[in-house]
């Protein structure tokens, strides 16, 4: 008798050859019902080793670390409150735990196409190139220095009456970011 591991273990040998496979090769391959085989994708699925498609399914094929929930850059768990995100022109996505590392990857990366981040107060997600960004306020909400992105200046505004910080565009904020780098390298 087949256990869930030992199935588990030769799914994936079977997709490392092929690539994919459909839900019914996975059910005649191993002699049992449709319901067993999608237990088996689901814990599959759930710890990131595969994609399940209508039908069928197929290995990931990015890298674990892309497929976390981590800042490309430092690491630290991404909240939907302050992510953002750099596309790339091939395809890929970088994906940050706030808007000091989401520009930092955007500088770093050739072929940065678009780049979207959070709005901090109503956590919809907008256009990093129109953002309004408050650097170094007094809320220490990730990285440092804090750099918060926002939809309007309007709100921006308020938000600097309550917890200081200087208000900059993207260009701005990218070019402060890089004189604090340098001083930083300089100092040191």
């Amino acid at each position: 008798m087949t256990t869930s591991i030992d199935r588990e273990k030769k799914i994936l040998e079977l997709l490392q050859k092929q690539g994919s496979a459909s839900i019914q090769e996975l059910v005649e391959a191993f002699g049992v019902s449709n319901m067993t085989i999608h237990r088996e994708l689901n814990k599959l699925a759930e710890a990131g080793v595969i994609q399940k498609k209508h039908g069928g399914v197929s290995l990931v094929t990015k890298s674990p670390a892309e497929d976390s929930n981590q800042c490309a850059m430092c690491n630290k768990p991404i909240s939907a409150r302050t992510v953002f995100i750099v596309q790339l022109e091939n395809g890929e996505q970088k994906r940050a735990c706030c808007a000091h590392c989401g520009l930092m990857i955007q500088s770093q990366s050739k072929g940065a196409f678009q780049s979207l981040t959070a709005d901090y107060l109503h956590g919809h997600i907008i256009s990093a190139n129109q953002a309004i960004y408050i650097l170094g306020s007094d809320l220490m909400i990730c990285c440092v220095p804090s750099v918060l992105s926002f939809g309007s200046r309007q709100d921006a505004e308020k938000f600097q009456r309550g917890f200081n910080g200087i208000l900059a565009t993207m260009e701005e904020t990218i070019q402060h970011m890089h004189k604090m780098m340098h001083a930083h390298q300089q100092s040191a």
